[in-house]
């Protein structure tokens, strides 16, 4: 009986290096889908234009296919100068790109993250998935595209409006030349955006974990017990304009070096994309924790309620801990004994 051939692997017997060149750049691909992913859900991927074309005006920064024609209407005129007046010219058109740029962003690539790993590699759950033997059901994963699409519209508008608005001048304290205010403050004003939106996107998020806020609100994205990348936008819509606004504030209130507001927005978009698929990843930064994290905030609830740190969880004590329950009805984040659920 002739003996069977194993099936080799496509980079058995490769050399080292055009192995790891591979994995490199799958990595980075990854990455950079996963952040525009992540961008596109809240239509912020607008914001990147400010950083790219800031300076050029609201004519020159949209794509040559919506700039309007020169054969204007008297009445498009007359509210094109109402829009002016407001520096909001060319308004429709910003959120038309910002509204539509997040569907062609999003639905693309987390459609094909969704395939593959929730459905090519299903039977393979163990290997990759935070809760292996548990995923949403058909309704849930349904009403989570349905809810984030709606925000989506929400956020590619507010997006749209804002980015219209410092396009024609609007005011707010970005700056595009990291010598207007010095590297110094460069540095440090970077590293104090980055605690400032992980305190604020902390204590907003225990905020909502609040008995009333919690079931009248925030209940809406806790349905998700099993989080995917689909389920990162779909929450109550004023909960997610909310976040919107705590990540827009920083540009309106301090100086701030554009470069540093987008790397914040990017960071942030593809770690909160990341921390909600559901597939096990760990961080090479020592300050970012794994997805598991996240994905326990989750199942258990009331806990762990930061988004790119831990530490801010350890500093307040409501990091989840193994000898301590936690359920849908322990609220504070601090879950209760063994010996007090026994109790009860």
């Amino acid at each position: 009986m002739a003996g069977t051939k194993t099936k080799k692997s496509p980079t058995e017997g490769a050399p080292v290096f055009f192995i790891m060149l591979r994995n490199m750049l799958i990595g980075l691909v990854s990455t950079v889908a996963t952040t525009l992913m992540g961008a596109a859900a809240k239509g912020d991927w607008l914001i990147m234009l400010i950083y790219l074309r800031g300076k050029d005006g609201p004519d020159n920064a949209l794509p040559s296919f919506l700039a309007p024609s020169s054969n204007a209407t008297a009445e498009h005129s007359m509210v094109d100068q109402f829009l002016e007046s407001y520096r909001l010219k060319h308004l429709h058109l910003f959120m038309l790109m910002g509204i539509a740029g997040s569907f062609i962003i999003y639905y693309p690539v987390g459609g094909f993250w969704h395939w593959y790993y929730y459905v090519n590699k299903r039977e393979q759950a163990h290997e990759w998935k935070c809760q292996p033997n548990k995923f949403l059901s058909k309704e849930n994963e349904a009403h989570a595209v349905m809810l984030g699409s709606f925000n989506m519209v929400l956020g590619g508008t507010l997006s749209g409006a804002i980015a219209c608005y410092i396009f024609n001048g609007g005011w707010c304290k970005l700056y595009f030349s990291v010598w207007d205010y010095g590297i110094i403050y460069t540095v440090l004003s970077t590293i104090f955006t980055f605690m400032l939106n992980e305190f604020t996107v902390y204590w907003s998020h225990r905020i909502m974990h609040l008995p009333v806020l919690y079931k009248k609100i925030h209940k809406w994205h806790h349905r998700y017990i099993q989080p995917t990348a689909f389920t990162a936008s779909a929450m109550h819509p004023f909960e997610f304009l909310l976040n919107q606004c705590i990540m827009a504030a920083p540009m309106f209130i301090f100086p701030l070096y554009v470069g540093t507001y987008v790397g914040v927005l990017l960071w942030t978009y593809y770690y909160g994309m990341r921390d909600h698929s559901g597939i096990i990843s760990t961080s090479p930064w020592p300050w970012q924790q794994d997805v598991m994290f996240h994905d326990d905030h989750h199942l258990y609830f009331h806990v762990n309620f930061g988004m790119n740190t831990k530490f801010i969880d350890m500093m307040y004590g409501t990091v989840r801990r193994k000898d301590r329950e936690y359920s849908e009805d322990i609220f504070y984040g601090f879950g209760r004994t063994k010996k007090e659920a026994k109790a009860e």
